[in-house]
């Protein structure tokens, strides 16, 4: 049984998988796998050019977000086995339709709310911002932050509330990453 706060959190010492002591490993093989995943969508003759110009291309910094996004989503849920499924959102309907400011913002449907997803998203996003910077690209340069993780109930969705009130949003609706649909 999974010990619960005042506030109906899970507890963070309760990590179903504790966090590995590094998450610059972690970090790493997620965004070299996300930039292979976005190389893999480009023209043929595009995918071997300087990753520096590659982010430049909109196309390629757009194939990339939806990769490092799938991937993390796809790593935080194999942490913890409570998430029921990952969302992507943007703050604004502005920010998905002209350019990417190097930020990601994750929404994960859980059955109650956790301390361990934040702890688990808070590491992971110190090492991603390592990582991004050294990719030289002018969007993670003075960022002190790149991964936003804020979680759903069941009951908020049902409601319409807090997060769960994103979900009757207009012009943002988080649309889901992980799982994704089988063809």
């Amino acid at each position: 049984m999974k010990m619960m706060n005042n506030w109906g959190r899970e507890d963070k010492d309760q990590l179903i998988v504790p966090l590995p002591t590094d998450l610059s490993q972690v970090a790493n093989k997620l965004c070299e796998t996300a930039l292979e995943d976005a190389k893999a969508q480009m023209h043929p003759l595009l995918r071997n050019t300087e990753l520096h110009r590659l982010g430049q291309r909109l196309e390629f910094v757009k194939a990339f977000k939806l990769a490092l996004e799938h991937r993390v989503a796809q790593w935080l849920a194999l942490r913890q086995p409570d998430v029921q499924a990952v969302f992507r959102f943007e703050e604004s309907w502005m920010e998905s339709r002209n350019s990417w400011d190097g930020s990601i913002h994750l929404l994960v449907k859980v059955p109650h709310l956790s301390d361990a997803i934040q702890v688990i998203g808070n590491a992971l996003d110190k090492s991603l911002v390592k990582y991004l910077r050294q990719l030289g690209w002018p969007r993670f340069q003075k960022r002190q932050t790149v991964l936003e993780v804020q979680q759903v109930t069941i009951d908020e969705l049902r409601h319409g509330i807090s997060y769960g009130a994103m979900f009757c949003a207009v012009y943002s609706v988080p649309v889901k990453v992980w799982p994704q649909k089988r063809h």
